[in-house]
């Protein structure tokens, strides 16, 4: 339930920021229609020849963020953070949003880039990007979802995208609810066929 839970709600955020990036969406399109194509539906097969699709994908996870925090964790040894120090045994409270929303490395952050995460030439992974991108969690806590829901959000995305163009009905509004995750608020679009 949790995993079928997180995964509808980011899928929600996904057609709002699409929604308010019509030119993104018509680029990320535009690439599934030239790799996929209109005969078939997309396959996991496909991912390596969609850089830009699945660098949006990871925009579009670093921009909704459901997820703000994670569970408490206990450091089992002394540690240094940033010449810091944390005692053995201190709870800590692990904050994803500093690291997609307030990173240095994330230039700009409330603007919808997809190609922060790809180098200058469009196609290769910005790995720096990459490994900040912390949606999931990190280490032995990390989601164990985390496949299926990436599995998921590409295939079910990628079909949408395919067969439909998501134009918002009224104004759009960022501003999430809070909950034991972050939802948006329940907006209207059109759905028209491509």
């Amino acid at each position: 339930m949790a995993g079928m839970e997180t995964t509808s709600i980011t899928l929600k955020w996904a057609l709002l920021y699409l929604m308010k990036n019509p030119l993104e969406q018509d680029k990320i399109r535009a690439e599934l229609l030239s790799v996929v194509g209109r005969d078939r539906r997309i396959q996991m097969s496909d991912k390596p020849k969609l850089p830009y699709f699945i660098a949006a994908i990871a925009e579009l996870q670093r921009m909704a963020n459901i997820l703000s925090f994670v569970f408490f964790h206990r450091c089992t040894e002394e540690a240094v953070v940033c010449g810091k120090s944390i005692p053995k045994d201190t709870l800590t409270f692990p904050q994803i949003y500093s690291v997609l929303k307030d990173d240095p490395l994330f230039d700009n952050p409330e603007e919808f880039r997809p190609s922060r995460f790809l180098e200058t030439d469009g196609k290769t992974v910005n790995k720096k990007a990459t490994e900040r991108m912390v949606a999931f969690g990190m280490g032995k806590r990390q989601c164990v979802g985390e496949g299926l829901a990436r599995t998921e959000i590409f295939l079910v995305l990628g079909t949408l995208l395919l067969n439909y163009r998501f134009e918002p009905v009224g104004p759009l509004d960022f501003n999430p609810i809070f909950g034991s995750v972050l939802y948006p608020r329940p907006y209207k679009c059109s759905v028209v066929p491509v």
